[in-house]
C-alpha cells in the first residue's frame, strides 16, 4: 500500500530539482550586479572567486565545487554546469534575475540533482543565499 504522496523535486526527464526565488526591493541590474559580486558571490560561490561569467568560463572554488558557464543573457538569466568534487554527478543552476512591479525577483534553480538528499541540501543553501542577500540589502 502507498501513502498517495507525491514527491517533491523528482522529475519525469531531469532527475531531481529544487528552485527557491525571493522578491526584493531593487532594481534588476543592481540585483544582477549583488549576485556576481562579493560579498554575495561568495555566500554562493568562493569568497575569493574572481570570473566574468561569460559564456565558456569555468572555476574551481577551494571547496572543490566546479562550475562551467553554459549561456549568459546578461541581467536575465545565467545557465552553468555545476559539480561538487569528489561527486562526478554534474547539475545545472539557473540564476534568473526577474523585474516584479519595481522591486527584483531573484530565482536559483538547480536540475540533474542526484537524489532527494542532495536536493534538500541545494534547496537550504540557495534559501540561505536568498537570506544573505536580503540582510546585505537591508
Amino acid at each position: 500500500m502507498t501513502s498517495g504522496k507525491i514527491a517533491i523535486g523528482p522529475t519525469a526527464s531531469q532527475g531531481w530539482e529544487t528552485g527557491i526565488r525571493r522578491t526584493f526591493n531593487v532594481a534588476p541590474d543592481q540585483a544582477w550586479e549583488l549576485v556576481f559580486t562579493q560579498p554575495i558571490l561568495g555566500a554562493w560561490l568562493d569568497n575569493k572567486a574572481d570570473i566574468a561569467f561569460e559564456k565558456g568560463d569555468t572555476y574551481t572554488t577551494a571547496s572543490g565545487i566546479t562550475i562551467h558557464v553554459t549561456s549568459v543573457t546578461t541581467g536575465k538569466v545565467i545557465r552553468m554546469k555545476w559539480q561538487q568534487a569528489p561527486d562526478t554527478n554534474i547539475s545545472t543552476l539557473q540564476i534568473r534575475v526577474i523585474p516584479n512591479k519595481g522591486k527584483t525577483t531573484i530565482a536559483f534553480h538547480q536540475e540533474w540533482l542526484k537524489d532527494a538528499r542532495e536536493r534538500t541540501d541545494r534547496n537550504t543553501a540557495w534559501k540561505k543565499v536568498l537570506d544573505t542577500i536580503g540582510e546585505f540589502i537591508g
